[in-house]
């Protein structure tokens, strides 16, 4: 989905210690990390707060989480976009989330997007 949007730099991981490696040896920041939730099961890490404060993923995009309220969204320049789907991210989820991300349509991201994928 995301090749068909003109983003070919994609990276994906199989568990959550390739995330981690990947994050850890990082040298330019991700500009888009698209990870399911069962990824992580059986880590003691609060997801949420990761994904926030980690200064080498820009946005998140988690997917299959348990249904929660739906979160209004304002994205402003330099403000980290994370956003949780109850199922994985169909092409309309993916646009509508880069829109906000990448609001220059049809110019791809420079830096590497990461998809974790299970």
């Amino acid at each position: 989905m995301l090749n068909q949007q003109g983003y070919h730099r994609i990276a994906p991981v199989a568990c959550f210690n390739e995330l981690l490696a990947m994050v850890e040896s990082a040298v330019e920041p991700f500009d888009l990390l698209v990870i399911n939730r069962a990824l992580a099961a059986g880590t003691t890490l609060n997801l949420d707060d990761f994904f926030r404060h980690c200064p080498v993923i820009r946005h998140t995009l988690v997917y299959e989480t348990p249904p929660i309220d739906e979160q209004v969204l304002i994205v402003t320049p330099g403000s980290k976009v994370i956003k949780n789907l109850s199922r994985p991210p169909d092409r309309q989820a993916i646009k509508t989330l880069m829109q906000m991300i990448d609001p220059q349509k049809g110019k791809p991201a420079r830096r590497p997007l990461l998809l974790g994928m299970r």
